[in-house]
């Protein structure tokens, strides 16, 4: 599994590379055991695809949230789009 930031990973397995937000709380089974939760954003072919659905998913989440006018929304996508490019770079510096 590759951490990008606190709320969102890669997770990879033998044929996909799964983008999940982590919603930051567990649960319990009825078997008792305890899992924690996430919330699949989709299923991509390879790393590159993963990380471009993030940036729709960060603007999405961030719109979703209030109702604004035409000129805050511009302003929160200027923003999601710094807050992607700052992840983009964390992961090309590593």
């Amino acid at each position: 599994m590759i951490r990008i930031n606190d709320d969102w990973v890669i997770d990879v397995d033998a044929y996909n590379y799964v983008l999940k937000k982590d919603m930051h709380r567990d649960k319990v089974r009825k078997d008792g055991t305890v899992e924690h939760v996430w919330d699949v954003r989709g299923y991509f072919s390879g790393p590159e695809k993963a990380l471009k659905r993030l940036r729709e998913e960060i603007i999405r989440d961030e719109l979703r949230e209030a109702e604004i006018g035409l000129p805050e929304a511009v302003t929160a996508i200027q923003r999601c789009t710094r807050e992607w490019s700052e992840i983009i770079e964390r992961i090309m510096k590593a």
